[in-house]
């Protein structure tokens, strides 16, 4: 027991000291205890199901991954778009998303998280974009030779030029139901932006 350092106190009965117990454990303890609380509450803050609070009614807007392509419905509105997607500025978008292609990812990066998209299940993401912008959105899940030309717009306006656009979209010519559909969602690589007035209200259902 360091016999060579006369000046060393000798405590034979250290390992048992309970105040110096209490101080290598009670510490760290406390610091992770602490930590913990903070990722906790951060990570449910940023739970992508949690709906956003606001003062304005969610637009609800259903995604469906094809190959490879995305297509957007709008159940209150009656329309339906590929590769392109608007909502209102500082208004909750509420994302239904599936598949009915391989999995896939659903993704705005500058809005938020990636979220997958599987077939005969469906996913949620809550998002707002707190101004008028254009957003690029993309899949971030490897899909098949496609893949690279999987993108699409994501655009934020005012509440009226929100309104102007679904009247257009009504007024497209083009109508989208079950035999449309099926051809819509035939493979296809670097799709055009089309419109659709939505003929099947219960589409997303059947997909």
């Amino acid at each position: 027991y360091r016999a060579s350092n006369k000046k060393a106190k000798y405590s034979p009965d250290l390992g048992g000291n309970k105040a110096a117990e209490a101080v290598w454990w009670l510490i760290p303890l406390a610091i992770i205890t602490v930590l913990g609380g903070i990722i906790w509450t951060s990570s449910h803050e940023l739970d992508p199901f949690k709906p956003l609070h606001s003062d304005k009614k969610p637009v609800t807007i259903q995604v469906v991954a094809l190959q490879w392509k995305w297509l957007f419905i709008y159940p209150d509105e009656n329309i339906a778009t590929v590769n392109y997607v608007q909502f209102p500025e500082k208004t909750p978008v509420n994302f239904q998303i599936t598949s009915d292609a391989p999995m896939n990812s659903f993704w705005i990066p500058s809005l938020g998280g990636q979220i997958y998209a599987m077939s005969g299940m469906s996913t949620k993401l809550h998002l707002m974009a707190d101004k008028s912008g254009v957003y690029q959105g993309s899949s971030a899940n490897l899909s098949g030779k496609g893949f690279a030309g999987m993108k699409f717009t994501a655009k934020s306006t005012t509440q009226d030029e929100y309104e102007s656009w679904v009247q257009r979209v009504k007024s497209a010519g083009s109508t989208l139901n079950d035999n449309s559909y099926t051809d819509l969602a035939k493979p296809s690589k670097n799709n055009k932006v089309q419109y659709f007035a939505l003929g099947n209200d219960r589409l997303y259902d059947t997909v």
